[in-house]
């Protein structure tokens, strides 16, 4: 019987251990020159809900912070997209005075954080190389939120 529950337990624990899930995506865009302008979108599965939906956490500037909810469906596209991310950290080049900052943070269940960074995010980051899966992934979400590319700074 002890045999039995101490299986049952490893098998529990190797379960726990390799289904780390994402349970956390946080975006946060700036502009150090453009004081109070930021937008911060955090996105975090509601807990005991039956339909998978996600929650999603916007809070633009000044402005009051609201919520909304996507399918599991397209957070997983979102998450996708952000898996596909081939550099962490990907700057414009060209830019001569302080660009905008866009990061983008993964967190898994057991509390492990994936970071991608970007400087100068724009409409050429689409084309750019090191910067086109970043682009897309920031496109997703910002669609997500209800928000356009356009409420980001420096993208025109």
């Amino acid at each position: 019987m002890i045999k039995k529950i101490f299986i049952l337990i490893t098998l529990v624990s190797f379960y726990n251990i390799f289904s780390q899930k994402i349970t956390k995506l946080e975006f946060h865009h700036s502009n150090v020159i453009i004081p109070f302008s930021s937008i911060n979108i955090l996105f975090e599965p509601i807990k005991n809900n039956k339909k998978g939906k996600i929650r999603v956490k916007v809070k633009m500037n000044r402005d009051e912070e609201y919520h909304l909810r996507i399918s599991k469906e397209k957070f997983v596209n979102i998450y996708n997209a952000c898996s596909k991310i081939k550099y962490d950290t990907a700057a414009v080049k060209g830019y001569f005075l302080d660009p905008s900052s866009t990061d983008i943070t993964l967190t898994d269940s057991l509390g492990n954080k994936k970071f991608y960074y970007a400087d100068g995010l724009s409409r050429r980051s689409q084309k750019d190389k090191q910067q086109s899966d970043f682009w897309y992934a920031t496109t997703l979400i910002v669609k997500a939120a209800r928000l356009e590319m356009e409420d980001l700074i420096d993208y025109r």
